[in-house]
């Protein structure tokens, strides 16, 4: 069922943040406060249906090339920060609950 699935990867995430604030899950070899905002990022994706591995940007960016409006404003303000930030961000998730 979906809301197990939903469940399921919140849990991940959160599993995740726990390991990244108590030094012990670093997802891309960065430091401390690098590894638990990139964990906060993933568990914002799965609390939002998403892969709890994926970030909000690669998430925005698969939705992007889409043509979704959301992920076309999100993807312009975050061009503000970085050029073709979501578009650079894009990752293979895959255990999102809800599509992009």
């Amino acid at each position: 069922m979906i809301i197990f699935r939903y469940i399921g990867n919140i849990v991940v995430g959160l599993y995740n943040l726990l390991g990244a604030v108590l030094f012990i899950y670093r997802p891309n070899g960065d430091g401390w406060f690098h590894s638990v905002m990139y964990c906060v990022d993933c568990t914002g994706n799965a609390l939002a249906g998403g892969d709890p591995l994926e970030t909000i940007s690669s998430r925005a960016g698969k939705a992007q090339k889409a043509g979704r409006r959301w992920a076309c404003v999100l993807c312009r303000l975050l061009d503000l920060v970085q050029k073709d930030h979501c578009a650079l961000s894009i990752n293979s998730g895959k255990s999102a609950t809800l599509p992009n």
